[in-house]
């Protein structure tokens, strides 16, 4: 008889743990409180244009392609060269993102930018974001790309606040020569779907499993493994959560922050809007948008119109964990209280703000343990 396992949520993670323990010989029960599977990650259309709620490309290692080709048995993945630029209120310009060194000389101030670059400070001395950037760029560059969008987007008053970023002793590295964003580093892909991931949620991941719709899980019994769904006690052999931590406790050692978007769509009428070769554009100053997609240059989309999606941040749902010190000390308590048995995946799961490549990396390493 095969063992059981119970998934609570129906997400990226969720899914993937799904397809993997199937393979393992466990029959997988998912949980999902929508009517959806796939999470952030899962594609609509509006008007025929594909997208989702912020953009979801993978970005895999270069040295852990193993991701990419887990992708590649279910999709037919593309690689994607991922062009930005950042609008810059000071300089009413836009400027390639990551900062590139051969377009400081057209920046109006570039000789206090080349001065304040010719005495950086100790970067491995560090102790928050804010200090991590100056030390790397001086404060003009900061000011002008990071500052702002980085309160903006985390809804600080100062990014003193962040101060655990995964950062570098080495800091952060002005580009020059090629303008792609990562290009040595990692892998970009998106699936040539029309419906992008759908397919592996619905067809791959779900095939042969229980999967519950619209139910969210009200009460957890992890000693005994099992949950309530709806009116139902559903319980495994294993349980695996990918809900947000403090909901599996009952918010015990308080309430884990998060921060969302919400997401405005406009068609235009035209076939591209932003210049050959970007599709993303960040904003730096006080507009109330972060960020904007043109989605078909993501999605490879045919239309003679073109769809751009803005993102707002907002407190009113929740999409990034905060890369804070005791944000993180807080969530690492409640991992700690996981028994035997019962393990815990994905950003919410694991209160970090990982892309799906990370995703796949955490799920294949549970299936070794188990």
């Amino acid at each position: 008889m095969k063992k059981t396992a119970v998934i609570v949520g129906g997400g990226f993670s969720g899914c993937a743990i799904a397809e993997m323990l199937k393979r393992k010989g466990f029959a997988p029960t998912i949980i999902e409180a929508g009517p959806h599977l796939g999470g952030g990650c899962r594609t609509f259309f509006y008007n025929g244009h594909p997208y989702t709620i912020g953009p979801r490309h993978i970005l895999v290692n270069t040295n852990e392609m193993y991701v990419w080709d887990y992708m590649a048995q279910f999709l037919d993945m593309r690689e994607l060269k991922h062009h930005s630029l950042t609008y810059v209120q000071q300089d009413q310009n836009f400027y390639t993102y990551p900062i590139h060194k051969d377009e400081i000389a057209a920046m109006p101030d570039r000789d206090k930018i080349n001065a304040e670059l010719a005495s950086r400070g100790d970067v491995a001395s560090s102790r928050n974001f804010e200090e991590y950037w100056v030390n790397s760029v001086g404060q003009t560059l900061y000011d002008k790309f990071v500052n702002t969008y980085s309160k903006k987007m985390w809804g600080v008053k100062n990014n003193q606040e962040i101060d655990d970023f995964g950062f570098s002793p080495k800091g952060v590295a002005l580009k020059d020569g090629d303008k792609v964003s990562f290009e040595g580093s990692k892998v970009i892909g998106y699936p040539n779907e029309p419906d992008a991931f759908n397919s592996y949620f619905d067809k791959v991941c779900a095939q042969d499993c229980r999967v519950i719709r619209n139910t969210p899980v009200t009460r957890f019994d992890l000693d005994n493994k099992r949950v309530m769904a709806g009116d139902e006690w559903i319980q495994g052999d294993i349980v695996i959560n990918t809900a947000s931590l403090d909901l599996v406790f009952d918010h015990c050692f308080g309430e884990l922050r998060y921060i969302g978007r919400h997401f405005l769509k406009l068609i235009l009428p035209c076939e591209r809007v932003t210049p050959e070769p970007y599709y993303f554009l960040y904003y730096a100053g006080d507009e109330p948008y972060t960020r904007v997609v043109e989605y078909k240059l993501l999605t490879n989309y045919k239309s003679p119109h073109t769809l751009l999606g803005i993102e707002i941040p907002t407190f009113d749902n929740k999409m990034y964990p905060y890369p804070v010190k005791a944000d993180m000390a807080k969530a690492q308590r409640y991992m700690d209280l996981f028994p035997r048995d019962c393990y815990t995946i994905g950003r919410m799961g694991r209160y970090r703000y990982d892309n799906m490549a990370e995703v796949i990396k955490d799920c294949y390493a549970l299936i070794e343990k188990l």
